[in-house]
């Protein structure tokens, strides 16, 4: 079969048995441990990350189930996905670990002028970098696992309340998919405990394909 081909039908967020999920769960571990990896080079002391969950959910229900409130302050990194099963990609922190995660990257680096929500540009950039080597790192076990040709664009940082900022986003993609694959995501040996959730929002048929690939049944 051709890495080029999209076969696999639409699967609802209920229909995913749990091998499925185990096998969702499994790519999540391998790309925490990638990013891990890339992280712990990025700020020279080791980085550890954890997923503690693995769940389908359909896009109404993403907001609340990742930042708990609408009114809730987050930072997101938003970014598309190109290829074999394209899609879309976020990775949502609250503003409070958005900038922990931040001042742990700076190590006491001046952050540069802040901005109305409390971060500097360099946070900022640190922030989008981060986005960027997970992103990479889970498309990359993606990719390893299902043989399927996946390449992420460039990213974008927001940050605004929860239900402005994801209700944006996923009113777009909502023209191309209804669910999304919530991996929750821990980062380890940082200053303090933080964690975010990593979305992947397929086609109707991308999230098919994939599984399609990994030789469950859907």
């Amino acid at each position: 079969m051709s890495t080029h081909e999209t076969d696999g039908p639409a699967v609802a967020p209920g229909a995913l048995a749990a091998l499925q999920l185990d096998a969702l769960r499994e790519i999540g571990n391998i790309g925490a441990g990638n990013a891990a990896t890339s992280l712990s080079q990025l700020v020279g002391h080791p980085v550890g990350m954890s997923v503690p969950s693995v769940r389908v959910l359909p896009l109404d229900q993403v907001p609340a189930a990742v930042a708990g409130s609408e009114d809730a302050l987050v930072a997101a990194i938003y970014l598309r996905v190109l290829g074999d099963a394209p899609g879309h990609i976020m990775f949502v922190l609250t503003l409070e670990d958005a900038r922990s995660i931040a001042a742990s990257l700076l190590g006491g680096m001046d952050p540069g002028t802040r901005d109305a929500f409390g971060l500097g540009e360099m946070e900022r950039s640190a922030l989008a970098e981060v986005g960027n080597i997970l992103t990479s790192a889970y498309l990359i076990a993606m990719t390893q696992f299902t043989g399927l040709s996946l390449e992420p664009s460039p990213p974008d940082l927001g940050v605004d309340m929860a239900g402005a900022l994801l209700g944006y986003v996923l009113s777009e993609v909502a023209l191309s998919g209804d669910v999304a694959l919530v991996i929750e995501t821990a980062f380890e040996e940082l200053d303090e405990p933080v964690s975010g959730d990593f979305l992947f929002i397929p086609t109707p048929a991308g999230l098919g394909a994939v599984l399609a690939r990994l030789g469950v049944p859907s």
